[in-house]
Parts: structure tokens; sequence; C-alpha cells
């Protein structure tokens, strides 16, 4: 196959024995909408348990607003569907990108006309603090696994192995 790409260019160009992806699929259409805050469902995709990062789709109806909270590590997230901000002269709808650095605090609130829907790559935990700053409740890969698990149980479903890579 020609890639294009010449194989001996670069320094340090070297013969990788592994003719494997080492990848894992997910299709999404077949995981559940999980109930999380009020106005606010996970879709979750994988937890990884190694490093905490959480990957998920967030889908929120209009109006709805997600508690303050922290976040020690960086969030990427994608807008799919909707618009949302964090009220700091800027909107996030479909297509958009955002970047969270490490140690950001802020609440988002949904202001289209449709749900909203993310897809958010998450490293690490989500403190939820109050307005003086003080964590009132934390979610994790370990609450977010016991949330989807108990609703898979819940409904007859059976849950599938997020954890795995």
């Amino acid at each position: 196959m020609n890639t294009g790409i010449d194989a001996g260019a670069g320094a340090g160009a070297s013969t990788h024995p592994v003719h494997k992806a080492m990848a894992s699929h997910t299709h999404p259409g077949d995981l559940p909408w999980v109930p999380w805050a009020p106005g606010h469902f996970i879709k979750l995709i994988k937890l990884n348990p190694v490093t905490g990062q959480i990957i998920l789709f967030i889908r929120s109806v209009p109006g709805a607003a997600l508690q303050m909270h922290f976040h020690p590590g960086t969030v990427v997230v994608y807008t799919v569907q909707g618009a949302w901000t964090y009220d700091e002269g800027w909107v996030s709808e479909m297509g958009d990108v955002v970047f969270e650095v490490a140690g950001s605090t802020h609440s988002p609130r949904m202001v289209g006309k449709e749900d909203t829907i993310v897809f958010a790559v998450i490293e690490g935990a989500l403190d939820f603090v109050d307005e003086k700053g003080q964590t009132i409740a934390t979610e994790n890969w370990q609450t977010f696994l016991k949330r989807y698990q108990d609703y898979c149980a819940d409904k007859g479903l059976v849950a599938a192995e997020i954890t795995r890579f």
C-alpha cells in the first residue's frame, strides 16, 4: 500500500513489529442515556481506571444549567448539537470545540432551542462546589461507572464493558 509517506524519512525511523490497531470500538447508539443532574443525561463511552479519564456524551435540555464545578484536569468539549455558554463572552454551537485548562471552574448553561449534546473528554474528576467554592460532591470515573451500572440493573439492561481498552 502506498501511503505517500516516505518510510525512510526523518531521523530515528524504525520498524514497528506490531501490525494491529489495538483500538476499541464503541457504537454509542447501543448505550443508554443515563439521568445525571436535573435536565442532564450522560452516555458513557469509556472510563479509564488507570488515568481517571472520562469519555462521554452529555445531553442537556434547553435552559438547563449544570451546578458550578471545578476540574483538576483538562477537558475538551465538542458541541454536537445545540448551544451552550459559560457566560464569558462566547457561545459554543454545533461544530465548536472548547478546551478547558486544568483548574477551570464554571457552570455551563444551555442557550439553544433544542437539546444540547456535547462529546467530552475529561481528565480526572468534577468537584461540584457551592457559592463559597467548597466541594459539595465529586464525580469521577468510579461514580460515573456506579451510576451507569445501577441504571442498567434498574432498567434490566446488560451493561457494556466501558472500562476495558
